[in-house]
């Protein structure tokens, strides 16, 4: 038989403890749950935020590495310019220097040809000078001095009517004077000889001074106020000095264009 009075006793509590659950239990149970939710949200948004944050700071990363990336290839590109400009710089120098060496070189070469042909002519103008005495006294069996007088005389003998006319006006200019200048000392024959030639050709009352000069070679020269005849042997040395230097010239050249070949095959 069912007890009422337990069962309606059993509802009562239960609907007692429903009560007490629901006030003392239920809603802190809600609220806990609701600031669950909330923490849960609000750790939802911070995540959100850290993560839009982070992709932000990669996004912020992948544009200073383009930027560095960018820097660095302006950077390279400045430095080639500037090694390039630098290797042009120093390719300019090195030619103005190669260019100034061979100036200098060639000015050296000169000086070198110059002082050459100088003690060349000097000592070949004192070797032909004793070699022609000897020689010329050697085969003419006469003085030299005597050889040279009557080449000379001669000379003046064929001189044309145009250069004889020039003489005598010279002298006659020159009162009727005129030095006649020669190596050595002439004997007196020789003096009488060319005095004599000289009034024939030119002025009956010629004056004629005798005088040494330094300055030929092996000869003898006449000399008046406006005209000189000369013959000595320092001319026949012309042609010869001018073969050695265009000898000179030559191997100069030659050489020159030698080192151009090395230098560019060198480049």
């Amino acid at each position: 038989m069912i007890d009422w009075f337990t069962v309606i006793a059993q509802i009562v509590n239960f609907l007692i403890l429903l009560a007490l659950l629901k006030y003392f239990l239920y809603g802190r149970i809600l609220a806990a749950m609701e600031k669950r939710q909330q923490d849960i949200a609000s750790q939802w948004d911070d995540a959100q935020q850290q993560r839009e944050q982070a992709a932000k700071e990669i996004d912020d990363a992948r544009r200073k590495n383009r930027q560095l990336d960018e820097q660095r290839e302006q950077m390279l590109a400045t430095i080639r310019d500037e090694v390039e400009t630098h290797r042009q710089e120093l390719m300019v120098k090195v030619r103005f220097e190669v260019s100034e060496q061979q100036s200098r070189w060639s000015e050296a070469i000169q000086e070198e040809t110059a002082a050459f042909l100088r003690d060349l002519r000097r000592r070949t103008s004192e070797e032909v000078g004793t070699i022609a005495r000897r020689a010329l006294h050697d085969l003419a069996d006469v003085d030299l001095e005597r050889q040279i007088v009557n080449h000379f005389l001669s000379k003046v003998r064929q001189l044309g009517e145009d250069e004889q006319v020039a003489v005598v006006a010279s002298l006659r200019e020159g009162n009727h004077a005129a030095v006649v200048q020669t190596t050595g000392e002439l004997t007196d024959d020789l003096k009488h000889l060319i005095t004599d030639t000289l009034r024939r050709c030119f002025l009956d009352d010629l004056e004629v001074r005798f005088e040494k000069s330094d300055d030929l070679l092996c000869g003898i020269a006449l000399q008046t106020d406006a005209h000189k005849l000369a013959w000595d042997l320092r001319d026949y040395l012309g042609s010869l000095e001018h073969e050695v230097k265009q000898t000179l010239e030559e191997e100069t050249a030659m050489r020159k264009s030698q080192r151009e070949e090395a230098a560019k095959v060198g480049s």
